[in-house]
């Protein structure tokens, strides 16, 4: 190709990439007249986890099925010796009698002497039968003993702990596991030896309130150690609070556990007896923390053994209690009825236990009788019920009837006491082995009048022992699915059989047929993770000596006293004296380890860390101390053994049968019995990020001084973090970048599965980066060649970057709160201004400066402050002109005079010796952080390191998902050179001196020129520094320069200018040079908009089943069920559209476009006819001819004009989205951004906001004049729009011009905005000027598409390509 000099910039974000294609000059290129740059809009690729859940439960009822199938199996003959139907009338139990095969009435029982009703009178519950079958070893019929069998096995509890009965009723293993997770993950260093059985007691009192009882665990837990920072201290006791507030069964706040953000997670405090617990919060933690949930998991051990203990209440047997929870429901509930008829009438008698309402004894229990029948009836929340019962029971007086009784129930330990549930969620906390010693005790009393259970076969497994396994059986996770239909099929399937073992794999023979190691092998393989920075090695776990070692090196590493960094020897003392000897390493440790050599040493000396030190050796201290004292750990063979050892655990998690059975093997004879249980009892969790062969197998260079290391060796040897190892001035990267070539295949075809599928990132990252491969790939067919540059920015995942979420104002509140009464006064200056008022830097700064300048201590006055020349001002501590960091712990409100005379370095000695006291207290209450106490104190100017440093920062990408899309797109173009671009860089130089500001709210034009901004500020900043700045510093040491003022000056690469300078205004604005001519471009609205067309995947219809009431319900239950008798399903997902034409009622042909249920298009490969069939028999048209086969959805098509992307369907209606992105003029876009930064400050408030003219830069003038061009555009460009409201926005004009309710009309505003946006579902709530609540929903009727005009626009990528097609 010839080559055309040109470059490309990519805005790559989660569900959209911006693009734009430019020469050397930053002017647009252009293809067939139109300027080549574009936003290329998508939906985010979400996790499977809903539908692994949903995954998860269908299995677990398909073996469920399976276990029941099996018991019927080897009761068959047994049982048609008495009932040769039993088992069909089971099976069709649910069915109306004209769908039976066998028209009995009652499903169990037929006989006349002995039916249901006879059976239900003498075991009302089946615990009842199980209580029989166990303590009667008298005969029973072989029906009853299935029936107990059957419902054991179909509920037998879950499988969480490990070992017999007596262990699963042990608190010590619950607590001990939970305990141990404590310590290893989060450094608790509870005292839990002495207090186990206070705990145990407390926690199994009921005449304790639940608040009470963490009160009194958290005395017993108190931790007092005085080597412990107040901090830890208070750390570790809230460890403690929380930890027992989830397990008595209050709420707990588990982001603060964890010290996460706020809401990091969807549910960051509930409570473990919340109904959406195992569904919904559990799912949710296990995604966003997987390093922590096995904490939780062991929380929820020590809770159920809790709930189970006051299940039990003393019985050996669960059936024994449950039957006297029911007496006890029974006997209780006649006194209750008696009460509330006596009490409160018979009219109140009937609604409280008839009604159907969520507050009725009816929706309690599940159940109500009509007409002398019992029926189902939806279940409410039992609070509702009992918390009515508890109201009626308190006004009962003692006069009334029965005081006594109602006052004995109220002072019963729990309201839900009173009327025990046989069926609620307490259920799923009883372990297996409850059940299962009820299940051996049947089936050995069984098998004195039953000789089939003791028969055996060819194998020698008898019928009993068949039945105690299929209760056991679970199938090993090591092994995986059984069916090879799995791996035919391309699936997950990694099972291995023994060899000539093809039979059946039933729970009795599994260990005979499938080959456990080979397939724990494949396990492995499956499981282990790749390394972040080379391609294909396996990571090491996060707990193996040497990850644990690198971890901790690269915090020690960053350790400084008195701003600078300690000695290698030092840092090598502190590792081998404190870490190697302590679980946790503590600041205060570490000060007065350091104090040995250093006398004078302060607590605020010490920086590079936080208040403690997060990492540890906790595996190397286990072994060290508990299985190798004698030997040490310093031999290779007892290393390799060790990582090993721990790499299996991490792999097997709790399954101490697994780790014993693969030590044993590899390393037969090598540990004692002693050392070995110890061994299976550790418990490590988690992965790194990187493997072996990186941290120990690299060999890197400093460039400087020319020595050579391993990773590990150059963080043992030097003080540089990880980071700063990979930087430029080592090699390390380039030789990491040769391993990855030695193994990288040259890329032989562009193809989702070749490039993107293997990739180790997200799913959302894999699509975007998809989206711009493509595009990549079809600027090169428009330009001839590849580009010469392509600048890459790619936005963070997981929410709004820099969105605060806690109040300023309510921080500074907690802060003055404890002050001395000499600033105290400042808080009620404080109370004079709303939250908003703190968004002024220059206010938030004076209250957390106590009301003084921070250079001299001078006090500020507060209203000369808020004036505009004020000669108060921001200062940036660290100069802007090295640093370019805003935030508040680089910012410091001074006097102008004395920030003049500053110099372009660290603050004057004689500043700090002054001011050192003030600091200090500022610091000690919290006012300031450490990091800006350390940046005041700082002696001694920048080294040429750090200066080259922070250049670095500004331009050197760090994040792996940035750096995976940079490396793909090298492997694709070889010859282009890739620039990472920070988003910081684009955003500063946008705002200032650029001063062209982004709106989000007004159109998704921002992406394209965020990628246009990309190619100038990268640009300019590679010409500058080049791509390695560290490099470029030390041979440009003298070379005046300011990372604040880049673009004031000429910017040169070789001799050619690059960049005109600018020169700059009183408020920052550039103007003059290239400046111009950028600002010229962002201000155009040309940018191509496509987005992405997929067929619908996944649920094929709403999982919920519906009654037989409701209308619509077009899919089976199952097949052979009709709806309209069973129910069934509705809302099939759409995979994709059709256009067909068929005979209308009228026998006219008629066209119309209509959804293809995923259901039916995932029949089309075995079924061509399948959509044919659908159409006939569902939709029930006539004589139906496909003419369009597949629109999939977000397919631009122009209906009658006016062009919407096509989203999905009803009965009636196809519904679509908006293709035209709003354009506004400059005056109306600031008066938009003013109302986007109005609401998204107010977001989320109960109250509104009082609206300042001067702050919020809103007037009732500004916002009648947006609402007319809003309305303007409805009226022209928009006015095909479907549903468009713009008779109701021009009948209401006066109404709303007229209206002094400013904060309504702002949101009005946004409300019509949502009309002209391109959203998914596009709606306004229009009531205050008289509309509908959902105006303007984007759907069309059918029949209207089938008549209208309508054409199909086909995009390319880019949408540089498109044609039309008229249907």
């Amino acid at each position: 190709m010839e080559k055309r000099n040109y470059y490309l910039g990519l805005d790559i974000g989660t569900n959209s990439v911006g693009w734009a294609v430019t020469d050397e000059s930053y002017n647009l290129c252009r293809f067939r007249g139109k300027d080549m740059w574009g936003i290329r809009l998508f939906e985010s690729a979400e996790t499977a986890s809903e539908r692994r859940l949903k995954r998860n439960a269908r299995r677990r009822l398909r073996r469920r099925n399976q276990r029941i199938k099996l018991l019927q199996e080897i009761f068959s003959q047994e049982i048609a010796n008495v009932d040769n139907t039993f088992f069909i009338r089971l099976n069709e139990s649910k069915l109306h009698m004209e769908d039976k095969y066998v028209k009995e009435k009652h499903p169990l029982f037929i006989g006349e002497d002995y039916n249901d009703i006879h059976y239900y009178e003498q075991y009302p519950t089946v615990y009842h039968l199980r209580k029989e079958l166990i303590e009667n070893e008298n005969p029973h019929d072989p029906r009853l003993v299935y029936l107990a069998i059957h419902h054991i096995l179909k509920s037998r509890g879950h499988f969480l702990i490990e070992g017999n009965l007596g262990e699963a009723k042990d608190f010590n293993i619950a607590f001990d596991k939970l305990n141990d997770a404590l310590k290893e993950n989060l450094a608790w260093e509870g005292k839990t030896e002495t207090v186990k059985e206070q705990i145990k007691s407390i926690l199994t009192d009921r005449s304790k309130a639940k608040s009470e009882k963490v009160k009194e665990i958290k005395e017993c837990l108190k931790i007092t150690d005085n080597l412990l920072s107040k901090d830890e201290v208070r750390r570790q006791n809230g460890i403690t609070e929380i930890i027992f507030k989830l397990i008595v069964g209050n709420r707990g706040d588990v982001e603060k556990l964890f010290n996460l953000e706020k809401k990091s997670l969807t549910k960051g405090s509930f409570s473990f007896a919340e109904s959406n617990y195992e569904e919904d919060v559990r799912p949710d933690m296990e995604s966003e923390i997987p390093n922590f949930i096995h904490i939780i998991d062991l929380a929820k051990g020590v809770y159920d053994w809790r709930v189970l203990m006051e299940i039990l209440q003393g019985e050996h047997y669960i059936s024994n209690a449950k039957v006297t929870q029911y007496e006890k429901h029974k006997n209780n509930l006649k006194d209750i009825k008696k009460l509330i008829h006596e009490n409160f009438g018979r009219d109140v008698y009937k609604s409280f236990f008839m009604d159907k309402n969520d507050k009725s004894y009816s929706s309690y229990i599940g159940a109500a009788n009509k007409n002398g029948k019992k029926i189902t009836v939806k279940k409410n929340q039992t609070d509702n019920f009992l918390k009515e019962l508890r109201k009626k029971l308190e006004a009962i007086g003692e006069e009334d009837y029965g005081y006594e009784i109602a006052k004995k129930f109220l002072e019963a330990e729990q309201i839900e006491d009173i009327l025990p549930l046989q069926r609620n969620k307490s259920n799923g906390v009883v372990p297996n082995q409850i059940h299962k010693a009820e299940l051996i005790k049947i089936l050995e009393n069984a098998a004195k009048y039953m000789p089939f259970l003791n028969e055996k076969d060819d194998e020698g497994i008898s019928n009993k022992n068949k039945i105690v396994s299929i209760f056991e059986f679970r199938i090993p996770y090591f092994v995986g699915p059984l069916s090879d239909r799995h791996r035919k099929q391309g699936s997950n399937n990694w099972m291995v059989r023994k060899d000539g073992q093809n039979g059946k794999i039933y729970p009795w023979n599994i260990e005979k047929i499938v080959d456990y190691n080979k397939s724990n092998e494949a396990f492995i393989q499956r499981m282990t993770n790749k390394c972040t920075y080379l391609v294909g090695e396996d990571v090491l776990p996060k707990n193996s000596l040497l990850y644990s070692k690198y971890m901790v090196l690269n915090e020690l590493n960053n350790l400084r006293i008195r701003g600078n960094k300690v000695s290698v020897k030092t840092k090598q003392d502190i590792y081998r004296n404190l870490f190697q000897n302590r679980a946790k390493v503590t600041g205060k440790m570490v000060l007065e380890y350091l104090k040995k050599d250093l006398p004078g040493l302060q607590k605020e000396d010490l920086s590079g860390f936080d208040n403690d030190f997060h990492t540890s050796l906790k595996s190397y201290m286990d072994f060290k101390k508990q299985i190798f004292p004698e030997e040490g750990l310093d031999k290779s063979e007892i290393q390799t053994m060790i990582e090993d050892i721990i790499r299996w655990i991490t792999i097997y998690g709790d399954d101490s049968k697994m780790i014993r059975r693969v030590i044993e093997k590899e390393y037969p004879n090598k540990l004692t019995e002693e050392q070995l249980k110890k061994v299976c009892k550790f418990r490590y969790s988690g992965w790194g990020n990187f493997s072996r062969k990186f941290l120990k197998g690299i060999d890197g260079a400093d460039i400087e001084s020319g020595e050579t290391f391993k990773l590990i060796e150059a963080m043992w040897e030097t003080n540089e973090n990880l980071m700063q190892l990979l930087s430029e001035r080592f090699t390390f990267r380039k030789e990491i970048e040769k391993e990855n070539d030695k193994v990288t295949e040259k890329i032989e075809k562009i193809s989702y599965e070749e490039l993107v599928d293997t990739m180790y990132v997200s799913p959302a990252t894999k699509r975007a980066i998809w989206q711009s491969v493509q595009i990549s790939e079809e600027i090169k067919k428009v330009m001839g060649c590849p580009p010469e540059k392509i600048f890459v920015e790619m936005a963070r995942g997981g929410g709004e970057k820099g969105k605060r979420t806690v109040s300023r104002k309510k921080a500074l509140e907690e802060l003055y709160k404890s002050c001395k009464e000499d600033v105290r006064y400042l808080s009620e200056k404080l109370e004079a201004f709303e939250e908003r008022d703190l968004n002024s830097m220059k206010l938030y700064l004076y209250f957390t400066q106590w009301g003084k300048c921070m250079y001299t201590g001078e006090r500020i006055d507060l209203e000369e402050l808020m004036k505009k020349n004020s000669k108060w001002d921001r200062d940036h501590i660290y100069p802007q002109s090295k640093i370019k960091d805003d935030s508040i712990d680089n910012l410091v409100l001074v006097n102008k005079a004395v920030n003049a005379r500053k110099s372009n370095d660290v603050l004057d000695g004689e500043i700090q010796k002054k001011m050192i006291g003030y600091w200090k207290a500022l610091l000690e209450k919290g006012f300031i952080s450490k990091k800006k106490y350390n940046r005041l104190t700082r002696k001694g100017g920048f080294t040429e390191e750090e200066l080259a440093g922070f250049i670095s920062r500004q331009i050197v990408e760090t994040r792996q998902s940035s750096k995976a899309v940079a490396e793909l797109l090298k492997r694709i173009n070889e010859d282009t050179e890739i620039v990472y671009v920070k988003a910081s860089l684009a955003s500063q130089f946008r705002k200032k001196p650029l001063n062209v500001l982004k709106s989000r709210r007004i159109n998704d034009y921002h992406h394209g020129k965020d990628a246009y901004l990309n190619i100038v500020v990268g640009d300019v900043y590679n010409a500058k520094f080049t791509s390695n700045p560290i490099l470029w510093f030390k041979k440009n040491k003298k070379e005046e320069y300011s990372l604040n003022r880049i673009f004031s000056f000429d910017v040169k690469r070789g001799d050619k200018i690059i960049w005109e300078k600018c020169i700059e205004d009183e408020e920052g604005v550039g103007y003059g040079g290239t400046i111009d001519r950028v600002r010229k471009i962002m201000k155009q609205d040309n940018l191509l908009h496509t987005e992405y067309t997929y067929c619908g995947k996944g649920e094929l219809f709403d999982a919920n089943p519906i009654s037989k009431d409701n209308k619509n319900l077009n899919i089976k239950l199952k097949a052979g069920l009709d709806p309209n008798k069973y129910g069934g399903y509705r809302g099939a997902g759409t995979s994709y559209f059709a256009q067909i034409e068929f005979d209308n009622k009228k026998g006219k042909r008629v066209k119309n476009i209509i959804g293809v249920p995923i259901y039916v298009a995932s029949q089309l490969k075995h079924n061509p006819k399948a959509f044919e069939d659908y159409c006939k028999e569902v939709k029930g048209l006539k004589n139906v001819e496909i003419i369009v086969p597949k629109i999939k959805k977000n397919t631009l098509m122009e209906i009658n004009g006016f062009p919407m992307r096509i989203r999905g369907e009803d009965e009636r209606n196809l519904q679509f989205k908006g293709a035209i992105q709003l354009r506004l003029d400059g005056e109306n876009t600031e008066i938009l951004r003013a109302v986007e930064k109005y609401l998204d400050k107010n977001e989320g408030k109960k109250e509104e906001h009082k609206i300042s003219e001067s702050l919020d830069k809103l007037s009732n003038e500004k916002v009648n004049k947006l609402y007319d061009k809003l309305k303007e555009k409805l009226s022209k460009i928009y006015k095909n729009r479907p549903a468009n409201p713009i008779q109701k926005i021009c009948d209401n004009q006066e109404m709303f011009k007229d209206s002094d309710d400013l904060y309504k009309k702002i949101k009005t505003i946004n409300e019509i905005l949502n009309l002209l946006r391109c959203d998914v579902a596009p709606s306004a709530d229009l009531k205050f000027i008289n509309g509908s609540e959902n105006a303007g929903v984007m759907s069309v009727n059918k029949n209207t598409v089938g008549g209208g005009k309508v054409t199909i626009i086909n995009q390319s990528v880019t949408g540089l390509f498109e044609t039309r097609e008229e249907i």
